[in-house]
């Protein structure tokens, strides 16, 4: 669900989603390398390669998205050929909707990384994924 939502992202406000899928390869690093360190190889080892995964397709998009001009590929436009406004943008309820797709696989990721870790925050962490997967549908 993340990948989608960060795939059309990129469709819509490639700007943004650089952002956001810069902030969450760079957690997915640092996520795997706490993990390695404190010996759950099992699941350092696979945030290493989700972390790879997401590196690659960075590069892939943000190289696709500088060869558009980051523009947008939707209707995110004025009448004129520009993107909107972030603050236009963030009121386009399809865009709003992505963004919190994204915080949810984040919270979600966190909450897999505190269970693993045998941390009650994790519990926590899934009940607010489940209400921001819940916002996010209704959004879409």
């Amino acid at each position: 669900m993340v990948g989608v939502a960060l795939g059309r992202l990129w469709d819509t406000h490639p700007k943004v989603a650089f952002v956001l899928h810069l902030l969450v390869t760079v957690y997915l690093g640092a996520l795997a390398a706490w993990l390695l360190v404190t010996g759950a190889t099992a699941g350092g080892v696979a945030l290493t390669i989700a972390l790879v995964v997401m590196a690659g397709s960075l590069v892939l998009f943000t190289r696709l998205a500088a060869q558009n001009n980051w523009q947008s590929d939707d209707t995110s436009y004025d009448g004129r050929g520009q993107v909107v406004s972030p603050r236009a943008a963030w009121t386009n309820t399809q865009a709003r909707g992505r963004i919190v797709w994204v915080l949810f696989g984040v919270a979600f990721l966190s909450a897999l990384v505190l269970l693993v870790a045998r941390s009650v925050a994790g519990v926590a962490l899934i009940l607010v994924a489940f209400v921001l997967a819940i916002v996010a549908m209704r959004l879409d």
